[in-house]
């Protein structure tokens, strides 16, 4: 019988994919990872082995926040006939109310933090013959993945983790197999034989722009000053002894940063006048590496704006920066520019064409910054046939942001083609169901395979082509992360083919649940 005849699928519900037959085959009674590119349905092949395993026990299906919880219970309501499928997250039900549902309810869609707060509160939720962890990259550290997953491999329930990009850093892969005790590997790519019959035409592209004259000055006169604080940060750590303007990134000068300040706090404050002072260059170097970044990468707009809070910051380290004349010329320089605008002038051009080719196409425009966002927004919304609206996180600090109500309005609206571009922050990246687009398009690179697979995920889905095109400035740090990027996908996809075939050949010790002497379960150790 195949899954389509199962019980508890509806008939005529799922087109019949070789490759989710396949992966279900293989991981419907072993604990597995599967690692499939944004599209291709890793929420199907879930449903399936829900319906193979529903008759052995309840099942238990996590995501990381609410409204992808909403996504999965939904999907599962309209593939399947089983019934009692309920949402539990913190903010719907009280803790008794969740202990009702605990008891009553055969398919359990919640967000870990909530069940692991229960599980801590002593309440009973009851065993399940399966655990689904979506996003199972999240799978690391002290993330409520982890100490779920613990409890459940000790009483026998099966894991089934599913990502469509579990990172290029092999430690942190192996962590998520230990941590779920994974089995077994399921990985598929777009150029599988059992996948291609299934992938919409994806044209990936990238647009190299020239960096304007005037950027390019105040660009090296932020070298100057950035050298400067580098040198002096040299005489207080050994970290920095390497460090040069043209090949720096924000993250190691915050790694600096970070030890610092736990050397500061482990020394109880012996030193700290000169710890303190180190602290202050490093903050510095990190602000003017971030201003240079905003300036070559986001433009001059960008860079008036982030110079704008630079005036009014109060820390050490902003004033030691405005202290400087050389700063005082920078800024002058920035503010008073014409701001020449290649990228924004750019991404005008290539929407016209896309709607001219497409009317009835839509777009999703990626952006680091909610600044950014909000500039582009105003820029592209007063273009004949455009209908644009943002896409962002829930408000930080005393910052704008939108609400989990608010985001699934927008979509929803997007959906229905009330809005023809969604300009995204990273938000738009993971999990959400976003319709399939025609362009998905990256005002600049990130430095993340796990975000750059989702990012391209978002197009060529459902049968309908799509494009993807990354604007890349000339001479800025988007050359170094789109690079990064790339390289970092294909080093992913040698760890997890290098875990997947010791998993085949030695098992990595990975027999998650032993009996000790007292007849208790217990976690063996993985690998």
């Amino acid at each position: 019988m195949s899954y389509l005849e199962m019980e508890f699928i509806k008939p005529d519900a799922v087109q019949k994919r070789d490759y989710q037959i396949n992966i279900f085959e293989s991981v419907k009674d072993v604990n597995s990872l599967v690692v499939l590119p944004t599209g291709l349905g890793k929420t199907v092949i879930a449903i399936m082995v829900i319906a193979y395993k529903l008759k052995k026990g309840n099942i238990l299906f996590l995501a990381p926040t609410k409204p992808l919880c909403e996504q999965h219970a939904d999907s599962i309501k309209k593939l399947t006939t089983i019934e009692n499928v309920v949402v539990v997250t913190g903010e719907l039900f009280s803790p008794e109310k969740r202990k009702e549902i605990y008891r009553n309810a055969r398919v359990i869609v919640a967000t870990p933090q909530t069940i692991e707060n229960d599980l801590d509160r002593g309440i009973n939720i009851g065993d399940f013959s399966l655990l689904i962890f979506d996003e199972a990259h999240r799978a690391v550290g002290n993330y409520a993945y982890v100490g779920v997953a613990r409890r459940y491999l000790r009483r026998g329930s099966q894991i089934l983790g599913m990502t469509a990009s579990p990172g290029s850093d092999y430690k942190k892969l192996r962590e998520v197999a230990e941590n779920l005790g994974i089995e077994h590997v399921e990985l598929r790519t777009e150029n599988d034989e059992d996948v291609k019959p299934y992938i919409s035409r994806r044209r990936m592209r990238w647009v190299v722009v020239d960096m304007p004259d005037d950027v390019k000055r105040a660009a090296r006169r932020i070298d100057y000053l950035l050298d400067e604080y580098l040198s002096e940060l040299k005489k207080y750590t050994k970290q920095a002894s390497h460090l040069s303007s043209k090949k720096l990134g924000k993250k190691v000068l915050i790694e600096i940063q970070q030890r610092m300040q736990q050397n500061l706090k482990s020394k109880g404050g012996s030193r700290g006048g000169t710890m303190y002072t180190a602290i202050s260059v490093v903050s510095a170097a990190i602000k003017l590496a971030h201003l240079k970044d905003m300036l070559t990468s986001q433009g001059v707009e960008a860079a008036k704006r982030y110079i704008e809070k630079l005036e009014v910051d109060h820390s050490k380290s902003a004033s030691k920066i405005r202290n400087k004349e050389i700063y005082r010329q920078i800024r002058k320089e920035i503010m008073l520019s014409s701001g020449k605008k290649p990228k924004l002038e750019i991404l005008k051009d290539i929407l016209r064409k896309h709607f001219e080719q497409n009317p009835g196409g839509r777009v999703m425009v990626f952006a680091e910054y909610r600044d950014t966002i909000d500039f582009l927004l105003s820029e592209i919304s007063g273009i004949e046939g455009i209908r644009a609206e943002k896409f962002i996180g829930q408000a930080k600090g005393s910052g704008n942001g939108m609400s989990q109500e608010e985001q699934k309005k927008t979509l929803e609206n997007f959906r229905k083609g009330k809005f023809n571009v969604l300009i995204s922050t990273s938000i738009g990246e993971e999990g959400i169901d976003i319709p399939s687009t025609t362009l998905v398009l990256f005002y600049e690179p990130v430095p993340s395979a796990i975000r750059y697979i989702q990012r391209r995920g978002r197009t060529a889905r459902d049968g309908m082509p799509g494009d993807v095109i990354i604007l890349i400035m000339k001479g800025s740090r988007d050359e170094a992360y789109y690079w990064s990027s790339i390289n970092k996908e294909k080093k992913m996809y040698r760890q997890i083919y290098r875990l997947r075939e010791e998993l085949k050949s030695s098992k990595i010790k990975m027999k998650a649940v032993k009996i000790d002497e007292k007849g208790q379960t217990k976690l063996d150790g993985f690998f």
